[in-house]
């Protein structure tokens, strides 16, 4: 078949057109590229006029093609109290020797990185003999252009840069100074028990610190409701010199109606590396669920109305036994004193006594018997109303007590800025206790005893905290490999229970005799945890461990 030349036309425009559609997505699929680096910091100290010689960073291609990157060194100072750093480039004419950016030097300025491979960059540290005591920050930059390009280029490409940060401590005369600047909460009253707090920490010195510690949370009884971990597992929270650092926290605790009222979090952070210094402050918020708080203040306004009001009537009916009016205006003309009879307190009680039996004593059947009680009760129902009011008021107040006075109770902490905010919950903080109060390794899984097993999940639901933390801690010590503990704050369950895929049915019988014949519970596909197998842990796990 011969085409027309209109037909030939209308073809090669409808290629071009698809061409130019299609060409952003092949742009964009080139420029989607991946760099990462390690170390993210580098920590060194050093004394004038000593130089280091470091195995450098590496550098990580995992894209499918060789990558060129270009390496470029450049000062770092803070910038704002978030955490983050202002990169300040090196300019030839404003070189004077004095700064890390200028004594630290690559091997490399550039090179290829082949196709899904790594590369270990070495660098070196010069330090000057007349280097100025104290801190000292640079950081080395890799990107896929260079930052030193001539800047009047025109440039439509762009650059993933990773960083690897320096900290170079000089020896001499540094100091080690900082303060908590501020410690607050920022609702001063919340509905339920969850409050961000925000930790200015500011640096005095010369080189840069790293506060560690912790905030304690604390309810109106003194009873700890939450233990936030302060720079425990992170190298990302260093204070450069003459900075401020802002740390946001929130925390989620269980809800108890007996945790209302006034909270007191107090931060105690450690710092310094020739002494340790230490900075304390403490801040107060309030847990005030209006709603229940109001219905909570009008049955305790109701109960004394009532009690009141059943102490007057018990009077009246004593003095009105005893002869005496229960007005005082009338007590001279009713009851001359010579003939009064002896007020007694209990005197309405045994009246009640002698009613009763005389009630019980022309019957005979046991239907009889409940007719005269009840119609006994009907008559003296205001009095039985006060007394199973006082009853429940008194076992409201041993609850109220024995509720508050529960050493700890679940939470999940967020610190924010650590990437997608870390999430920490107590059952993490309990198990981390466990461990470093154990001696020796028990417990703690080795490469001898780690079972061939799906990853578990373990999720409290108990309402007793650190109980999932026990768990984890026996489970592996029997050669259970854990991947996630959390606590579930909403749900209170009794019996503990294993959920588990399928097709990991003889795996989960075999941990359920782990776990003192736990219940079993199979689920097509991964559980809500994300894992094959979770368990859900309840209150009878404690009575066992008890």
């Amino acid at each position: 078949m011969t085409l027309t030349l209109r037909t030939k036309l209308n073809i090669f425009l409808t290629l071009v057109f698809v061409a130019i559609l299609l060409l952003p997505l092949f742009t964009f699929a080139q420029g989607k590229q991946t760099i990462s680096i390690s170390p993210t910091i580098f920590e060194a100290s050093a004394n004038p006029g000593q130089v280091i010689n470091s195995e450098g960073v590496k550098i990580i291609n995992s894209n499918p093609y060789e990558l060129e990157v270009y390496i470029d060194v450049v000062n770092f100072e803070a910038q704002g109290e978030s955490g983050q750093g202002k990169f300040i480039p090196l300019v030839e004419s404003e070189l004077k020797g004095n700064t890390i950016a200028e004594w630290l030097s690559v091997k490399h300025e550039t090179l290829k990185i082949p196709s899904e491979q790594s590369i270990q960059v070495p660098f070196s540290i010069s330090v000057p003999s007349d280097a100025p005591p104290g801190g000292h920050f640079a950081a080395i930059l890799v990107g896929t252009k260079s930052i030193n390009n001539d800047e009047k280029q025109t440039k439509v490409e762009t650059s993933q840069v990773v960083t690897s940060l320096v900290f170079l401590r000089v020896a001499g005369d540094v100091l080690e100074q900082g303060s908590i600047r501020e410690f607050r909460s920022t609702k001063l009253i919340s509905e339920s028990p969850k409050v961000t707090f925000e930790l200015r920490f500011e640096n005095k010195g010369n080189v840069h610190i790293q506060p560690q510690g912790d905030i304690k949370i604390f309810n109106m009884w003194g009873q700890e409701r939450g233990v936030i971990p302060v720079n425990r597992q992170t190298m990302f929270g260093n204070v450069l010199p003459k900075s401020v650092r802002k740390y946001s926290f929130t925390w989620s605790g269980q809800w108890s109606m007996a945790d209302m009222g006034r909270y007191t979090a107090v931060a105690t952070l450690a710092y310094g590396q020739d002494s340790k210094q230490f900075a304390s402050s403490e801040t107060n918020f309030w847990v005030i669920p209006w709603k229940i708080l109001s219905l909570v203040l009008l049955v305790v306004i109701g109960f004394v109305v009532l009690v009141s009001w059943a102490i007057k009537l018990y009077i009246r009916k004593m003095l009105a036994i005893a002869g005496v009016s229960p007005e005082l205006h009338n007590v001279k003309q009713h009851v001359r004193p010579s003939k009064r009879s002896q007020v007694s307190v209990v005197a309405p009680i045994e009246a009640g006594i002698l009613d009763l039996s005389y009630r019980m004593r022309g019957t005979e059947s046991w239907l009889d018997k409940l007719k005269a009680v009840s119609s006994f009760v009907r008559q003296y129902k205001i009095f039985f109303i006060v007394v199973v009011a006082v009853v429940l008021f008194v076992l409201a107040t041993i609850w109220y007590v024995q509720s508050a006075s529960v050493a700890k109770r679940g939470y999940e902490v967020t610190i924010e800025g650590m990437g997608d905010n870390m999430k920490i919950s107590s059952e993490q903080v309990a198990y981390d206790e466990l461990v470093n109060t154990t001696e020796g390794t028990h417990g703690l899984n080795t490469d001898s005893n780690v079972k061939e097993f799906p990853a578990i999940s373990l999720v409290n639901q108990s309402g007793v905290s650190g109980l999932a933390a026990e768990l984890k801690f026996d489970l592996e010590s029997k050669g259970y490999e854990i991947e996630n503990l959390t606590n579930d704050l909403d749900i209170t369950k009794v019996n503990t229970v294993i959920v588990y895929a399928t097709e990991f049915s003889k795996e989960a019988l075999e941990l359920s005799k782990d776990v003192n014949d736990a219940l079993l519970s199979a689920f097509d596909g991964e559980t809500k945890e994300g894992t094959p197998i979770t368990i859900y842990v309840g209150q009878d796990y404690e009575n066992e461990v008890q």
